[in-house]
Parts: structure tokens; sequence; C-alpha cells
């Protein structure tokens, strides 16, 4: 018999409701009232009800922060919404694949019986289908099913999912074919959406709306998953053809979703995309730069997809030192080699020489964000975010520098910034130079363009060769060879495909002895001679 929890925080409405839902013609059980979302949200626990009927308007927690947190736990969990608030009657359709329904109050009668007859049926529907996989699969892989969920695939993103999670995945039939990944985060503009709207609504409908509307189109034209990361993030991972590094493929399909949303419900978004790259352990890269990506939304503003690649290759091609005669050069080299005292002198340098040359104070601006998301991204790569800002969030921070207007309060605040950072790393240098093996792969880390050998770099940290080389292995599953090479050929495919370098140059820049070696090896790794690599690549239609 299917049970269904009412949840409102006017007790008279919630007797109303039991009494119209056990006088339907259908075999309905009640089983649990809750006067809000904390309440609601135990009982869920504890009576695992087939359907949630919820308002959303009430006190500590409300309807929607409770579908978000009882659909995350349980993804199979139907949820009709009642509401006495009319704002959203335009996503009604779309929310209806995964808010089965949307009940104005008072609600009729009638109404209330027509839908619960539709989730009786597919709830009779879908054990009927539980009942004949029991019958055909072994016990461990039903318990596969019960447990895995996106969870597993929100775990990608940030490098926590190992071959046992992915062999999980696989069990239900979710498999990753192709060889690259790109990730993609959706987050809508909130301060272009008219304000009174905006205040009325319910922030989490409007996640739901974009999660349904990226899933429906990535269904047609990609494979992959999107899902609510946070209250203000709808994250993509596609699945996808092809080398990593090469083309843009998510570009028309992103282009498609914020069109899509504009066409839909008025609401416009912005898409930070990553590089498409290869495998399942570098996805949290793609997710790094997609998040990157959506920083410099405060740079050239919303309502458009900002790609991480074009991104990059356009400030490769503006040289800021060559745009305006500023210290930056030594300013970045003072904060990566952690002297603090010297990156607040060139740092106040940098701001006042900017402050005079610059057009207006919206470059000034500009310029200063990308450079602490410069600062951000290397932060992110030492692990060191927390102890450079704290609880504060890069967003906070950003949106701080662009509200300041005094060439002094300016320069104080970039300066305090990223003089902390150089501190930061200052000391993340001390705590590396305590374990050998993190001491080795930050020297590979910046040398490994360089002809390097294992002695040489054996007595960076005073160990015997064939020890360091044994115990390397042991940290990181690989030997130092294999990973100075995989730097080297990374670093040499996006060269390949971003620029029109020649091999010999591009063979002697990365580290290798000469063009032969970078063949073999680049074939050895990749499965294309260099040449071939850069034709394919450019290739690939966007």
């Amino acid at each position: 018999m299917p049970n269904i929890l009412i949840v409102d925080d006017e007790a008279i409405f919630r007797k109303g409701l039991r009494k119209i839902i056990e006088s339907s013609s259908g075999s309905w059980e009640v089983a649990g009232e809750a006067k809000d979302g904390y309440e609601a949200l135990e009982m869920v626990e504890s009576l695992k009800p087939d359907v949630l009927l919820t308002d959303i308007r009430m006190p500590r927690m409300d309807g929607l922060q409770l579908i978000q947190i009882a659909k995350e736990r349980f993804p199979k969990l139907l949820v009709i919404v009642l509401s006495g608030f009319d704002e959203f009657t335009y996503l009604q359709q779309s929310l209806r694949h995964g808010v089965r329904d949307y009940l104005m109050k008072p609600v009729e009668r009638e109404e209330l019986f027509r839908t619960l007859g539709k989730l009786e049926t597919e709830l009779a529907r879908s054990r009927q289908q539980v009942t004949e996989l029991y019958t055909s699969e072994p016990a461990d892989a039903r318990i596969i099913r019960q447990h895995v969920s996106e969870h597993l695939v929100a775990g990608l993103l940030k490098g926590y999912v190992n071959e046992t999670d992915l062999a999980l995945l696989a069990r239900i039939g979710v498999t990753f074919q192709e060889p690259c990944f790109a990730c993609m985060i959706i987050k809508l503009d909130k301060d272009l959406l008219d304000k009174e709207r905006y205040e009325k609504a319910d922030p989490s409908l409007f996640q739901l709306y974009i999660q349904q509307i990226v899933q429906e189109l990535l269904d047609q034209r990609a494979k992959g998953f999107s899902f609510i990361l946070s209250e203000t993030e709808v994250v993509a991972l596609v699945n996808l053809p092809g080398q990593p590094g090469t083309g843009e493929p998510l570009l028309a399909l992103s282009e498609t979703i914020r069109k899509r949303m504009i066409s839909l419900s008025r609401l416009t978004v912005t898409i930070g995309l990553g590089r498409t790259v290869g495998g399942i352990k570098e996805i949290p890269q793609s997710f790094q730069e997609a998040k990157i990506a959506q920083l410099h939304r405060l740079i050239v503003g919303g309502d458009r997809v900002i790609s991480y690649s074009r991104m990059k290759e356009g400030e490769e091609e503006m040289a800021w030192s060559s745009l305006l005669e500023l210290p930056l050069e030594l300013l970045e080299s003072s904060i990566q080699e952690g002297k603090p005292e010297r990156t607040r002198q060139y740092a106040a340098s940098f701001v006042t020489a900017l402050c005079s040359q610059a057009r207006s104070p919206e470059v000034i601006h500009q310029q200063i964000c990308k450079l602490l998301i410069h600062g951000y991204e290397e932060a992110e790569k030492l692990e060191l975010t927390q102890s450079w800002l704290g609880d504060r969030t890069i967003q906070a921070v950003l949106l701080e520098i662009c509200s300041l207007t005094s060439r002094t309060e300016l320069i104080e605040c970039c300066c305090a910034y990223l003089e902390k950072l150089a501190a930061c790393i200052s000391n993340g240098q001390k705590n590396f130079d305590q374990d050998p093996i993190e001491k080795v792969i930050r020297y590979v880390n910046q040398h490994y363009h360089e002809p390097l050998s294992l002695t040489q770099v054996a007595e960076k940290v005073y160990l015997n060769p064939a020890y360091l080389s044994t115990l390397f292995k042991q940290r990181t599953g690989s030997s130092l060879v294999e990973y100075w090479t995989e730097l080297r050929v990374s670093e040499a495919k996006r060269r390949l495909v971003s620029s029109n370098e020649k091999v010999t140059m591009i063979a002697e820049s990365t580290g290798f002895g000469n063009i032969r070696h970078f063949n073999r090896v680049f074939k050895n790794v990749t499965g294309f001679a260099p040449i071939d690599y850069r034709e394919q690549a450019r290739s690939v239609k966007v």
C-alpha cells in the first residue's frame, strides 16, 4: 500500500488533507504529518514514505530546502508541492520531471485525486520492475542499486571516487564509454533578474528548473549528468569522444542552454566551461577550470558562456605588461617564490601604475581581479586557499575589490591579500620541505622542462637515487620518470593544439633532449605522432 507524508505548518490544513486522501478511491495510507521541514526530514528518515506532500512557506526549514535534502538522501522519493503563492505557474510543466506536481491552495479534491492516481500507477510499475530485477539479479547487485546515487558522480568532480565506486556505477548501467570528460558550471544571474521576482520566489526552485533544462539537453545532445551541487551551482559532467584538449565541443551545447533559459523563462545564466580532459582522474582539473571560468563573470559580465581555454588564450595574446608598463612579472614571481615583503612592494607599484595609466575604473578593477584569480588558481593547486582566505570566498574578495573607489584603499586591500598569499606559499614551502616526496614533486613541477636525471633530483632531497625511486612509486603509484614524462607530454599537447610553434621547438622547450626521443615518447603516451596529433586536434569541429 503506497504511503504519503503530509507537511504543512497549519494543523487544520494537514488534517484536511489527511481526510481527503483517506477518502480517495485509491489505497493510500497517510504515514504521518509534520509541521515544518526539520520535523519532516526526521520522519522521512524513519518512515520512508513513497510520496512527500509539502507546503512551500514554513518556518525554520521551508519546503524547498526539505525537498533538496530529502531528494539527495532518497532519490526515489516522489514529491508534490503545495503553495498559496502563484509566482511559479510558468515552471509547472518543467518541474514535473523532478517535482511530480505543483498544486495551488486551496487544493481541489479532484485535482489531488488525479495526481495521486498517477503516482499510484507509477509506484506500482516501479515496484513491478524492482520485483523482476530482484528475481533476475544477484543480491549484491540489488544492494548496489539501492545505494549508488548521484553522490558518486559528484565525487568524481572532486577526485573522491575510486575504481571500486566506478565498478558500482557500471553495475547499475552508468558507464563512461568515451575517453574524455569536460565540466560545466551553470549559475543563475541573480543580479540580472528582476529583484521583486527573485525575492518573492524560493531560490531552490530556480536551481531545480535550471537542472531540468540542462539534463534535458544533455540527454538529447551528449552523454552526461547534471545535478545541483550547491545553492548556487548546477554542474554537468559530460562524457565525450575525441582527444583531450581538442576543440571545444561543449560551446555549442552551452550556448543552446543559455538561449533556452531565456526563451522558456526569461532567466539568464552564466556558464563556465572547463577544458576537455582525458580519463577519470583528470575530471577534477576540468571542474576546477570551470570554477575559474565562472569567476571571470565579475570581469566580463553575465549572460554568457565563459570558456577556460579561450580565457587563457586571450590572456596569452594580450600580455598585460605590453599593454601597460606595469611591474607585473616581478609581482607574480615574488608571490610564487613566497616573498611577502617584496610582494607588498611590487603590489603597491602595480596598483599605483595601473591607476595612473588605465583608461577607466572598470579597467583597474578588471586587471586586479584577474591578478587575484591567478592567485586563487595557484592557491587551489597548492591547497592553500583556506589558509589564505579563511572563511571568505574568492567571489567575496573580488566583489570587495570592485566596490573600492579610493586609490589608497585599493592599494592597501590588494597589497594585504597578495602579501598574505605569498606568506601562505612561503609557509607551505617550508612544510613541503619537511617531506622529501612533496619537495621532489614541487621541484619537478617547476623544472620538468629542463634536463632532469634521477640522481640530480635525489641530490635535492639528500636521498639515495634508488631509495627515492622506490619511495616515490610507493607514495604516488608511478615512477619519478613517468611523472615528469607525463608533465612534459601534457605541456607538449597543449602547445601543439594552441600554438603554431615548430615541433622541434616544442620538443626542446618541454625537456626532451631531441626530436627523435620526443616523437617516440609522445607516440607511446598518446598513440599519435606529434604532427598527427596537431592535425587531428585542429580538424575537430567546434
